[in-house]
């Protein structure tokens, strides 16, 4: 019972749960600035991204993204106002980019994270822009594994109860048999009932 039941936990670990329905941020970056800057409280939560779009216009401008943490940085590539398209509508260049997307992880993102924007245009630093977000811990994650374990150990007591039920049955079953045989030819069974011999004479 108790291998049964850790290789149940094993799998249910092994499997990514999700705690809720992950979403998405939008973040507009154009000639005024970052919109918004700072996004809303309660907008994000671990698992969720957000994406940041460059929509700034301005002749040779370009736009990069950092996002930081406790003295953890991740930096987005250089973005573009727009990318040229092949008449297929394919990129024509592929590391041509005007959107940035971030997932914030699952497990360990809580907490502040700083946003800065920097504005580049000729590929001199024009202009910073500050904000922020607050991703928030999602705790329906670890409430939603443990009662699946409380769901998976009461189902395994059930079981182990039936087993018991069913063994108890066929050695009952079998008991009877053997007491069946044992009374030999002393007895026959009729219509009526279970006569003896000595009975129907």
């Amino acid at each position: 019972m108790r291998l049964l039941f850790a290789s149940l936990v094993i799998i249910m670990l092994a499997s990514p749960v999700v705690g809720h329905e992950l979403s998405v941020y939008t973040v507009i970056v154009n000639n005024d600035g970052a919109h918004p800057a700072n996004i809303p409280n309660g907008s994000l939560k671990e698992g969720d991204s957000a994406w940041f779009w460059m929509k700034d216009s301005t002749d040779n401008a370009t736009l990069i993204v950092e996002i930081e943490r406790d003295g953890a940085t991740m930096r987005s590539p250089t973005l573009q106002f727009e990318c040229e398209l092949d008449e297929n509508g394919t990129l024509v260049d592929d590391e041509c980019k005007n959107r940035y997307d971030h997932v914030f992880n699952q497990h360990n993102s809580a907490g502040l994270w700083n946003l800065t924007f920097l504005k580049f245009v000729n590929g001199e630093l024009n202009q910073t822009y500050n904000g922020s977000v607050y991703i928030e811990e999602d705790l329906h994650d670890s409430q939603e594994d443990e009662q699946v374990i409380i769901d998976s150990k009461e189902e395994i007591e059930l079981l182990s109860k039936q087993n018991v039920a069913a063994v108890i049955a066929v050695i009952s079953l079998v008991s009877i048999a053997l007491i069946l045989t044992s009374m030999g030819d002393d007895s026959i069974i009729t219509k009526k009932g279970l006569f003896s011999d000595s009975e129907e004479e």
